[in-house]
């Protein structure tokens, strides 16, 4: 049986690291509510440089993302 070891990444979001496989997307770092309130524009996602992050952005090791309020 070929054994591969699978590849996660850390990514931080508001600070809390969270492990993730590499190809996930920031919708999938932040989760299902705070992808809603974006959505709604409600919110934003904003990288380590205050960039706002599009919801289907890749995703990198030790990316930090902020969900700030509208």
């Amino acid at each position: 049986m070929n054994q591969t070891k699978t590849q996660r990444i850390v990514v931080y979001v508001d600070d809390e690291p969270r492990r993730l496989f590499r190809g996930l997307r920031v919708r999938h770092a932040i989760g299902y509510r705070a992808s809603w309130h974006v959505e709604l524009d409600r919110a934003s996602v904003e990288d380590g440089d205050g960039n706002i992050m599009d919801l289907d952005g890749a995703l990198f090791e030790g990316e930090r993302l902020y969900i700030k309020s509208k």
